[in-house]
C-alpha cells in the first residue's frame, strides 16, 4: 500500500513539472506575439515565474518593450529596454528599439546615439540605419538621412519602405527627380504602397503636375479611403487645375472623416477667395485661425481676404498679428504694402515693400515689391532707381517676374512682357498673364497712354484669380479712372 502512494506522488511530480514546462512555452509563444497586449501577458507572466537565465530574461524585458512601443507607452518600454540592457550590455536590438521609444517620444538627439551605440556593436544592423535615417529627418538634416537610407537599402535592397522613405528625403530638399525615381522603386516593388502613393502625388503637385498628381491621390484614395490628408491633397490638385467645385467636395469630404480638421478649413478659405466669394472665404479661415492660433499662415490669408473686400484697417490688422507670429517675413510685408497701397496710404505702403526687399533682395517677393515701391513712389513722386537697381542686381530678371521689373527699369517693352508671361502650363500662364496685364497697365499709366492702361486693367479684371492682389489693384485703377478725367492738354504755342 505504501508502494502505490509513493508511486502515486511520483506520478504527480512528474505531471506539475510537465505542467509547468508547458506554461512556460506558453508563456514564451505570448511574449514573442505580435499582438502587444498578449505579449505583455506572457512577458510579464515570464519575468514574474522568475526561472529565466540572465539572458533569457533581458530577451523577455525586450520583447515587453517592443510591446509598449507598439501601444506608444514609451515611458514604459524604456524601462524595459533599460532592463534588458542592463542583464545584457551586448544586446544591439535592444539599443535599436530604446532609439525607438526616444524617437516616439520626440527626443531625436537621444535616440539617434542609441542608434549609433547599436551600429558600433552591429555595423549591419539594418533597422538601425533605417530608424537613424528617420530621426535625422525629423531634424530635418535630410543630408544625413539620404546618407542612411542609402546604407539601409544596400542591406535591405527589396524593401519599398526604404526608397518611400529616401524618396521623401529628396522631395523635402527639393530634387524631384531623385524623389519620384525612389518612390517609383518602391512603387515597383509594391504597387500599393500607400505612402508611395501619396507622396508621389505631392512631388508632382510640386513640379506643377496636377493631372498626374490627381491620378496619384485618387489612387491613395482607394488605398486609403479613410484618411482625410488624401482627400485634401486631391482637393488642392483639383484647385489649382481650376476645378473648384470638385476642390471644394474634397475638402468637406475630408471634414465628413475629421471634423476638427484644420487644414480643409484652410484650403477651403483659400478656394472660396479664388472664386471670390469672400465671405465664405473669411468664415473659413476664421475657423482655421480658431484651431491654428498660432499659425501666421491663417491671418496672411484671411487678410488678403479682406484687402480684396476693400476692408482694409481689417487686413492690416490681420497683418500685423502675422508678423507678430512670424517676424520679417517678406510676403507679409508686401501683403501689408499692398493693403495700405489700396487704402490709399502711399508712404506706408512703401515702407512695408522696403522692409519686404530688405529680408532677400533675390527673392521673388523682393521683386514683386520693387514693382510696387515703384508705383508707390511715383504717387509720392520720390525716386527709386536706386532700390530697383539693388534688386535687379540680384534677383534673376529672367524668370517671372523678372521681365515686368526690367519693363520699369526702361530694358523691356509691353510686349516682350506679355510675351515672357507665357508658360506651358495653362494655370501658371492665366497667373502671369494676369499680373503681366496689370504691371503693363500701370507703365502706361504713368506715361499718360490711358488708353493702353485701361484695356489693359480691364483685361486684369477679366482675367485675374480673384485672390490676386492684381486683380483688387485693377478694379480700384479702374475706378479711379472712371472718376478722373484725362488731364487737360496745354494749348500749342505758335
Amino acid at each position: 500500500m505504501r508502494r502505490k502512494c509513493l508511486l502515486t506522488a511520483l506520478f504527480l511530480l512528474g505531471l506539475s513539472v510537465a505542467t509547468a514546462a508547458q506554461t512556460r512555452d506558453e508563456n514564451w509563444s505570448k511574449c514573442k506575439a505580435d499582438d502587444p497586449d498578449t505579449s505583455i501577458a506572457g512577458c510579464t507572466a515570464l519575468i514574474q515565474a522568475n526561472q529565466e537565465t540572465t539572458t533569457d530574461l533581458a530577451s523577455v524585458y525586450y520583447n515587453r518593450g517592443i510591446a509598449y512601443n507598439d501601444k506608444k507607452d514609451y515611458d514604459s518600454a524604456l524601462k524595459d529596454f533599460d532592463e534588458a540592457l542592463r542583464l545584457n550590455s551586448n544586446f544591439p536590438s535592444a539599443l535599436n528599439s530604446r532609439g525607438n521609444a526616444y524617437a516616439g517620444k520626440g527626443d531625436n538627439d537621444r535616440a539617434i546615439e542609441d542608434y549609433n551605440e547599436c551600429l558600433r556593436l552591429d555595423p549591419n544592423h539594418a533597422l538601425a540605419y533605417y530608424n537613424r535615417g528617420n530621426a535625422w529627418g525629423h531634424k530635418n538634416d535630410y543630408d544625413r538621412a539620404i546618407e542612411d537610407y542609402n546604407q539601409y537599402l544596400k542591406l535591405a535592397p527589396t524593401d519599398p519602405d526604404g526608397f518611400n522613405n529616401r524618396g521623401h528625403a529628396y522631395l523635402e530638399k527639393g530634387q524631384y527627380d531623385q524623389a519620384l525615381n525612389d518612390f517609383n522603386q518602391a512603387l515597383h516593388l509594391n504597387p500599393n504602397h500607400d505612402l508611395a502613393t501619396y507622396n508621389h502625388g505631392l512631388t508632382e503637385s510640386d513640379k506643377h503636375q496636377y493631372d498626374q498628381a490627381l491620378a496619384d491621390f485618387t489612387h491613395y484614395i482607394a488605398l486609403k479611403p479613410d484618411d482625410p490628408d488624401g482627400f485634401a491633397s486631391r482637393g488642392s490638385a483639383y484647385r489649382h487645375l481650376g476645378q473648384y467645385e470638385q476642390a471644394i467636395a474634397d475638402y468637406n469630404h475630408a471634414l465628413e472623416l475629421k471634423s476638427d480638421y484644420s487644414l480643409a478649413y484652410y484650403y477651403l478659405g483659400i478656394t472660396y477667395g479664388v472664386e471670390g466669394q469672400y465671405d465664405t472665404a473669411i468664415t473659413d479661415m476664421s475657423k482655421y485661425i480658431g484651431m491654428a492660433p498660432t499659425d501666421a499662415d491663417g491671418f496672411l490669408n484671411r487678410g488678403t481676404e479682406y484687402y480684396e473686400k476693400g476692408q482694409y484697417a481689417l487686413s492690416i490688422a490681420d497683418f500685423d498679428k502675422a508678423l507678430e507670429l512670424q517676424p520679417n517675413h517678406a510676403y507679409t510685408f508686401f501683403d501689408r504694402g499692398c493693403a495700405h497701397f489700396l487704402a490709399g496710404q502711399t508712404s506706408e505702403a512703401a515702407t512695408d515693400f522696403e522692409l519686404s526687399i530688405g529680408v532677400d533682395p533675390s527673392a521673388s517677393p523682393a521683386v514683386y515689391s520693387a514693382l510696387w515701391l515703384h508705383l508707390a513712389k511715383k504717387r509720392l513722386h520720390e525716386e527709386d532707381a536706386d532700390t530697383l537697381a539693388r534688386v535687379a542686381g540680384k534677383a534673376n530678371l529672367s524668370v517671372w517676374p523678372g521681365p515686368a521689373l526690367k519693363l520699369y527699369l526702361g530694358q523691356a517693352t509691353d510686349d516682350e512682357v506679355m510675351t515672357a508671361a507665357g508658360n506651358p502650363d495653362p494655370q501658371t500662364q492665366k497667373q502671369q498673364v494676369c499680373e503681366a496685364n496689370f504691371y503693363t497697365a500701370e507703365n502706361a499709366l504713368l506715361h499718360q497712354r490711358r488708353t493702353t492702361a485701361l484695356a489693359r486693367l480691364r483685361a486684369a479684371r477679366d482675367g485675374c484669380p480673384k485672390d490676386y492682389i492684381e486683380y483688387a489693384g485693377s478694379i480700384l485703377e479702374i475706378k479711379h479712372m472712371a472718376a478722373a478725367p484725362p488731364r487737360a492738354k496745354s494749348p500749342v504755342r505758335r
